[in-house]
């Protein structure tokens, strides 16, 4: 390009100006996701319990996704020594929900949308299998998955927004 290079320089300042502010929108005004935002913003019994929960989660009323009472059923052979399963860092289901050898059962609120993080661990490197069954009450198929691991298993199963209220 021949020209004045002052001439040069301004166009391509116009150019980058032009392709900071649809840059700038995307990355700097994102509304914080759920999953990390700290629990006790966004649960329901903090909103109704502090007079100034819209002073401190601005993002409660705009997002707030709507639960679902279900129930985890966690099967595993063998027990684990540690199970967890969280949702947006929520504990739902620990080994102290264990209702017999290798078999754990909780009744919880489950967010619609958000995965359910699965982890166990075992103290031996054998072959390990973990299934978990998600009833979800007023609908007759179960989500359920089969996970299998040696030492530690941790992966997700999504739960549908597509759930009717």
């Amino acid at each position: 390009m021949k020209g004045n290079p002052l001439l040069r320089l301004a166009i391509v300042l116009l150019v980058l100006v032009a392709v900071l502010w649809p840059v700038c929108r995307l990355t700097l005004h994102r509304a914080i996701p759920l999953a990390v935002m700290p629990v006790s913003i966004y649960t329901e019994t903090n909103a109704s319990s502090t007079p100034d929960a819209a002073v401190t989660s601005p993002l409660l009323s705009s997002e707030k996704r709507p639960t679902l009472r279900a129930t985890l059923l966690l099967h595993a052979a063998p027990s684990p020594q540690h199970c967890l399963i969280t949702q947006a860092g929520r504990k739902l289901l620990t080994e102290k929900d264990q209702i017999s050898p290798g078999e754990y059962r909780t009744a919880i609120e489950i967010t619609k949308g958000e995965d359910l993080l699965v982890s166990a661990d075992w103290g031996d490197e054998e072959p390990h299998a973990l299934r978990l069954e998600v009833l979800v009450h007023g609908y007759q198929a179960p989500l359920e998955k089969s996970f299998w691991g040696q030492k530690t298993v941790e992966d997700t199963i999504p739960i549908p927004e597509s759930f009717l209220p």
